[in-house]
């Protein structure tokens, strides 16, 4: 695609990562933009970084991060943030952040985000509440191409260690294997499946809202032999 360009927040996550590279691949766009809070080299003349120590104030930067797609990978865990509170500021508050500046973006046509499966904003549970509360809140910003990812467990190698999801990984491997069709997608997904569909969806340019749980984005990867 020429004169195309993109903007990921959350590149050094797990998933943010394996989108980089998937965009960097396909040769989808002439310019990547990384929102970071450091400055993280990466050795491709089309990627650029725009360094916001504190998200909050991505707005006085805005100019810079003015783009046609938005891909929000951001994500993290109580334990990793401190408190439900700071949970809230990376996985509520920065995404709608983000998307604010997207709408003041002259050349906005998408904005793709990774949420949950089980995302409810009525859910008893923290997590899946926040991420309910934040698919909520960016269907009523009226988006004209807003496109959600709802990954289940995710698989992958992150750079800090949780125990727990590499118990729930063992767990998923070993069900997997007596699991069959659509079934065994639900379970889990590697982050990589869940990089390569952002990158399909966001090429075909889709208008309106659209969903995505594991099963689909196994379908999208797998019909396009990714």
């Amino acid at each position: 695609m020429a004169n195309r360009t993109a903007l990921i927040a959350g590149a050094t996550g797990l998933v943010g990562r394996e989108l980089l590279q998937a965009l960097l691949q396909k040769n989808q766009y002439d310019k990547i933009i990384l929102l970071q809070r450091r400055e993280a080299e990466v050795d491709d003349p089309r990627v650029q970084s725009v360094v916001v120590e504190d998200f909050a104030n991505m707005q006085t930067v805005k100019e810079q991060l003015f783009v046609q797609d938005y891909y929000c990978t951001l994500g993290t865990t109580i334990k990793q943030a401190g408190s439900k509170d700071a949970f809230k500021k990376v996985d509520l508050e920065y995404p709608l952040l983000l998307a604010q500046v997207a709408q003041q973006s002259p050349d906005f046509r998408q904005f793709l985000v990774v949420t949950s499966a089980g995302a409810n904003a009525n859910s008893p549970l923290f997590y899946n509440n926040v991420k309910g509360q934040v698919e909520q809140q960016l269907r009523a910003m009226e988006l004209p191409s807003l496109q959600i990812f709802r990954p289940s467990l995710l698989l992958g190698e992150r750079k800090e260690f949780r125990l727990g999801e590499e118990v729930a990984k063992f767990g998923s491997r070993v069900l997997s294997f007596f699991m069959v069709g659509m079934r065994r997608n639900l379970w889990s997904i590697d982050a990589k499946d869940v990089a390569k569909a952002m990158a399909v969806v966001a090429s075909q340019e889709r208008s309106g809202t659209h969903i995505f749980g594991s099963s689909e984005m196994y379908k999208i990867v797998n019909k396009q032999g990714l």
